[in-house]
């Protein structure tokens, strides 16, 4: 018998690993709760050249960029908390700039169309099985087993917990570590999830007003900000950022669809651009939630043969664009130190897979951490009517963001992980500088910008 790996969860996460995996001939099984691999629930998420690097290798890039098209060279739209607007055409978007100097630019896609490229990536998707929903992970000296809601079990050498923020095998790797090795975790670590913010989310229409090229949309206010961007099918991705007093662990709320509405209703005046509101955008909807954006960097990762990567790991604000980017870069490495342990044999004592989760643990902390920082500076500097956020809004970001942003852009690329055994791409020219051992980019806390980073990207 091989090595295999029990994936639990259908996300970003979960799904590159599979595609990692079977490139390399590791066995797998993926359980996902819900009855479809890729439902449409009005997300998008933002990729970053780090992370389509990875998608590259994997054989995804194209479909990604098929689907996407142009819709990726945005013109920029500011609206400044004293509600002036500027649109400043440029010959070249940031987007196209980001492009010439690592091979990728600047993408939003619908969650659900990433989710689709991913599963239909794999060979074997007989592996991949949904309505699995896991109640209990059971760890023994020599495998692990993963039980399933409708009576199943799985049995493999580790599971990986790609399950989301409440995610249940984090539950289960807490539960077994106070039952068997006391002082593991935190004793308060189920409560160590944070909000200070929520968002409205969704997808619509294009609003007549708005035009049929690609735009981002970036409006001010006090108390919230609006970020849009031109999607796929002549539609707009946007997301409401408003700021809330900071709840923790059970006492974060949860919103109906008709506290929603009616937080929704009475921002419709806010102008968003000249001739478009708010109101405008959310009356063209598709798809839309309403949720607290809850934040946090777990302080231990893996347990005996467990690990938890992606949201159940290092859950970080939206604005940072480095949510699924962090997922898939966790997966890469998770990959790459499970291989180097594999050369040797092809069975890994319980000692063995401790000492390759920590090694993943510790190459990756200390970035998500940074992106935490990133998510929490941008979130207070954007949404907050500040001294501070109006030196930011009116004349940092117009007048030097796209070259701090993309100097910031190219050092986070050139120092993020791939999967060191499949070729690295060239695009556009370029081969991207990659790094096997991560680190917090140094020099961009130095000036104090790396915050920067987030409020285009």
């Amino acid at each position: 018998m091989g090595f295999k790996v029990i994936i639990v969860g259908g996300s970003v996460s979960g799904l590159s690993l599979a595609n990692m995996l079977e490139k390399f001939n590791i066995e797998y099984v993926l359980l996902e709760a819900h009855p479809t691999i890729a439902p449409q629930l009005g997300a998008s998420m933002g990729l970053l050249p780090g992370g389509l690097r990875i998608l590259d290798q994997l054989g995804c890039y194209d479909r990604v960029r098929e689907i996407v098209g142009d819709c990726c060279y945005y013109q920029p739209s500011l609206r400044l908390f004293n509600g002036k607007i500027l649109n400043k055409k440029k010959p070249k978007t940031f987007s196209e700039q980001l492009e010439d100097r690592t091979g990728y630019p600047q993408i939003f896609i619908d969650r659900q169309m990433l989710l689709q490229i991913l599963f239909d990536n794999l060979q074997s998707k007989d592996r991949v099985m949904t309505r699995k929903r896991v109640v209990r992970v059971e760890t023994a000296e020599n495998h692990v087993c993963v039980h399933t809601q409708d009576g199943c079990t799985y049995t493999g050498d580790i599971v990986v917990g790609a399950d989301g923020v409440h995610s249940a095998v984090r539950k289960e790797m807490w539960r077994n570590g106070v039952e068997s090795d006391p002082g593991s975790f935190r004793p308060d670590e189920d409560k160590a999830l944070s909000a200070d913010s929520n968002c409205i989310f969704g997808i619509s229409k294009r609003p007549k007003s708005l035009p049929t090229s690609a735009l981002q949309i970036n409006s001010f206010f006090d108390g919230r900000n609006y970020m849009m961007l031109s999607a796929p099918g002549d539609r707009l991705y946007w997301f409401m950022f408003q700021d809330m007093d900071r709840t923790t662990g059970s006492e974060t709320p949860r919103f109906t669809t008709e506290d929603e509405v009616n937080l929704a209703r009475k921002h419709f005046d806010d102008q968003v651009t000249a001739c478009t509101t708010f109101g405008d955008v959310y009356e063209n909807r598709l798809q839309t939630a309403l949720v607290s954006l809850e934040e946090h960097v777990f302080a231990r990762w893996y347990f005996r043969r467990i690990i938890t990567i992606g949201d159940a790991a290092h859950k970080v604000h939206p604005n940072t664009a480095q949510g699924g980017n962090g997922a898939i870069e966790t997966s890469a490495v998770l990959l790459n130190t499970l291989l180097r342990r594999l050369d040797d044999t092809s069975k890994l004592s319980g000692q063995d897979i401790e000492d390759v989760f920590a090694e993943v643990q510790t190459k990756r902390f200390a970035r998500a951490a940074n992106a935490l920082e990133q998510g929490r500076h941008t979130s207070s500097i954007s949404t907050r009517d500040t001294f501070a956020s109006r030196l930011f809004v009116h004349y940092l970001l117009p007048w030097f963001g796209d070259r701090i942003i993309m100097w910031l852009a190219v050092k986070h690329a050139e120092t993020g992980p791939v999967l060191e055994r499949l070729p690295i791409p060239n695009r556009h020219g370029v081969t991207l500088k990659h790094a096997g051992t991560v680190e917090r980019p140094r020099s961009s806390k130095r000036i104090g910008f790396d915050e920067l980073l987030c409020d285009i990207i």
